[in-house]
């Protein structure tokens, strides 16, 4: 749910696909076109506080059995209303025990109170009732990912994809999961694989690009928040995710320089090169440094590269290259000189020095995300 738990939020909230065919056959039919039309249409609209009042208005007039607890539940829950959705949710338990859906929907309710071990219980429960239903055993493992051994995780997770190899929300999911656990590269296949699935599930095109980025993918990092940020449907989420990509490319390519300078610093130290071969070395660093970054420049959209250097990221980007254009020389220098262990290790406490900039850089450009990927929960999913 919304605040269940912590590093990822998911995919959108809402399962009332699954919810109203799971009641469909409990409505006398006088009352479907009259109730459960007007809370459909409302449900559709993402106006669960509105459907609740109609729901609500046909118990009072009636009567409690013309509303299905199950149906209330869903509706309640969605709209910020967990306390009373678990009541219903209950009722609905009690009413039809061998409903997964039944337990499912008190699962969230609970989660959403932040009763996660209750929560844990009813949802192996769903399970044992419903074998083969892959997002149940998803949501498990969403809901004990952070406490649970990674081995145990990983079981639940393969084996919801088992069960739903074709659910963008399930590979979405799982993905998330695998991210937290660092991951890197199962996470960037199940994104890549929800995205193909479903390219209209909220936040995916986001979430693969930070994966893109972390993996190194710059420039396709930047060009799949680009798009996503170009779709009206996502624009307002996916701006500021944009905007970061766009300052971590600039900011990536200072931490690789200093890496190298990090790397080359230590081999002159502990195995000093002749000056032909230092000169020839140092020469290779540049001139490879410059291709691969022009290379990956030119992989950018043509407005991308307009954006990097646009207005409130022309000073950003400034910086970071003449940061990097600073440790460049720097090793240039050590390279073509000769200097003495305790050079060596000033040049070491400098990078040193460099990388700590780096990191808090990096944590600032993320918070200027909003946080994004790591407030997602993705515990109600569509059926």
């Amino acid at each position: 749910m919304r605040d269940a738990a912590d590093p990822t939020e998911g995919p959108s909230p809402r399962a009332e696909g699954r919810v109203l065919r799971a009641v469909a056959e409990t409505w006398p039919g006088f009352l479907s076109g009259a109730v459960q039309g007007r809370a459909h249409d409302l449900i559709e609209a993402d106006q669960y506080s509105e459907a609740v009042e109609v729901l609500e208005r046909g118990i009072e007039r009636y009567g409690p059995e013309s509303v299905p607890p199950l149906l209330l539940a869903w509706c309640l829950l969605m709209a910020g209303r967990p306390a009373e959705a678990l009541e219903r949710a209950e009722q609905a338990v009690e009413e039809e025990p061998r409903n997964a859906d039944a337990h499912w929907m008190r699962a969230n309710a609970l989660l959403e109170l932040e009763r996660t071990d209750e929560a844990s219980r009813v949802l192996w429960g769903a399970v044992e009732l419903m074998p083969d239903n892959g997002r149940y055993y998803m949501q498990l493992a969403w809901v004990v990912y952070e406490h649970e051994e990674y081995a145990k995780v990983r079981k639940l997770v393969e084996q919801a994809l088992e069960r739903s190899p074709e659910d963008a929300w399930v590979h979405c999911t799982a993905a998330r999961i695998y991210d937290h656990h660092l991951r890197h590269r199962l996470a960037h296949a199940h994104y890549a694989r929800a995205f193909e699935l479903d390219p209209d599930e909220p936040g995916v095109r986001g979430d693969l690009a930070e994966i893109l980025q972390t993996r190194g993918r710059l420039s396709s990092g930047v060009r799949v928040a680009w798009e996503a940020a170009d779709d009206e449907r996502e624009a307002d989420g996916e701006a500021a995710l944009y905007d970061a990509t766009l300052r971590r490319w600039s900011w990536r390519w200072y931490e690789w320089v200093l890496r190298a300078a990090l790397m080359l610093n230590v081999i002159d130290w502990v195995a000093p090169t002749p000056v032909p071969g230092s000169a020839v070395l140092a020469g290779v660093l540049v001139a490879g440094y410059a291709i691969v970054w022009t290379r990956s420049l030119l992989a950018l959209p043509r407005q991308c590269r307009r954006d990097l250097a646009g207005r409130g990221r022309r000073g950003f980007l400034a910086g970071a290259l003449a940061r990097t254009a600073l440790v460049l020389g720097v090793i240039v220098l050590v390279l073509l000189g000769e200097p003495t262990g305790w050079q060596h290790l000033g040049v070491l406490a400098l990078i040193a020095g460099g990388y700590a900039e780096w990191y808090f850089g990096a944590v600032r450009i993320s918070r200027a995300a909003g946080a994004r990927a790591w407030g997602r929960e993705p515990a109600v999913a569509r059926a």
